[in-house]
C-alpha cells in the first residue's frame, strides 16, 4: 500500500475537486445529447478575462430555395448558418455557489417570492402567447422560451425587480460578467442536488441538477440574443480549447508563431 492509498486527496494539484470535474463531464455529455455537438471544457471568452467551465455550440441549418442552372428549376436545399451558443458553470456545493453569488438573506427571501410570481406569469404567457417558443427542440420540456417577446407589462415589471435583486446578489461576479458581456444565447448552472435553489439563480440562467449519473433540467434558461459575429468567435474559442486538449492527450507540443516571435524579441531585448 502506498502513501496515496493511506491519505487520499479529493482535490487534484490544480485545485479542482473531483466533484467539479464530474459535473463538467456530465455537462459535456448533456450538451452534446441535446444538440450542442461542439463542446469543450475550460474555454476562455474572447476579449474578456473569463474562463467558462463548459462552452457549447449547436450547429444549425436552414432550408433555402436554390436555382439549378442546368435544369433551370428551383429546389429546396440545406444551408449552414451560425448556430446557438451555451455556457455551463459547475457548482459542486452550496458554499461554492454562494461564494460567487455573495448571498444575502433578505435579498434571497425577496427573490423567492418574485420567483413564484414569475412562474405564475410564465404559465399565463405560454397559454396566451405561443410565439414565445423558440422551436429549438423536438421535446417540449427542453424547448427554450423567449418571454421578453410579447411585451406583457406585468411580467416585465416582475422581471425588472428580479434583475435588480439579482444584480445585488450576483453583481461583479462571474455570473454577472458573463451575462453583461452577452457571452452566449443560453446560460446554465450545473449543480449537485440541493446545492442551488431556483430562486437564487442569476436572472435568466437555467439549472441542471445531477441526479445519479445524469443531469436533469430543473429550470429552463431564458434566450439571449447574440450577434452572429460573437457566436462565430465563441465557436472558434471552443475549437481552440478542444484542440489544446487533444494536443495534451497526444503529447503534441505546439507553440503558436506569434508566441515564438514574442519570445525571440524578449530574448533580444534581454541581451541588450
Amino acid at each position: 500500500m502506498d502513501a496515496a492509498d493511506i491519505n487520499p486527496s479529493p482535490i487534484p494539484k490544480n485545485g479542482e475537486s473531483q466533484a467539479h470535474r464530474d459535473l463538467k463531464r456530465l455537462a459535456l455529455l448533456w450538451a452534446q445529447t441535446h444538440g450542442f455537438r461542439v463542446a469543450a471544457a475550460e474555454v476562455s471568452l474572447p476579449n474578456h478575462r473569463v474562463r467558462m467551465d463548459v462552452a457549447a455550440y449547436q450547429p444549425q441549418r436552414v432550408r433555402e430555395v436554390r436555382r439549378d442552372e442546368r435544369t433551370r428549376r428551383e429546389r429546396l436545399a440545406w444551408k449552414t448558418t451560425i448556430g446557438a451558443t451555451a455556457i455551463f458553470e459547475c457548482k459542486a456545493s452550496a458554499t461554492d455557489f454562494i461564494r460567487d453569488a455573495r448571498s444575502m438573506k433578505a435579498t434571497v427571501e425577496r427573490l423567492q417570492v418574485l420567483h413564484e410570481k414569475r412562474e405564475r406569469a410564465e404559465q399565463e404567457l405560454k397559454i396566451h402567447y405561443p410565439s414565445i417558443r423558440n422551436g429549438d427542440s423536438l421535446f417540449q420540456e427542453y424547448e427554450t422560451l423567449n418571454f421578453e417577446r410579447p411585451g406583457y407589462e406585468r411580467y416585465e415589471k416582475i422581471l425588472r425587480k428580479i434583475r435588480q435583486l439579482s444584480d445585488r446578489l450576483h453583481g461583479n461576479t462571474k455570473f454577472d460578467r458573463l451575462t453583461k458581456y452577452g457571452a452566449a444565447n443560453l446560460f446554465y448552472v450545473v449543480a449537485e442536488p440541493a446545492a442551488v435553489c431556483p430562486h437564487v439563480l442569476p436572472c435568466g440562467w437555467g439549472l441542471l441538477e445531477r441526479v445519479g449519473d445524469e443531469l436533469v433540467l430543473q429550470v429552463k434558461p431564458h434566450w439571449h440574443e447574440v450577434s452572429e459575429e460573437d457566436r462565430l468567435a465563441f465557436f472558434q474559442r471552443i475549437a481552440l480549447a478542444a484542440t489544446r486538449a487533444v494536443n495534451r492527450e497526444h503529447g503534441a507540443a505546439f507553440v503558436p508563431e506569434g508566441r515564438v516571435l514574442r519570445e525571440v524579441a524578449r530574448a533580444v531585448t534581454d541581451r541588450r
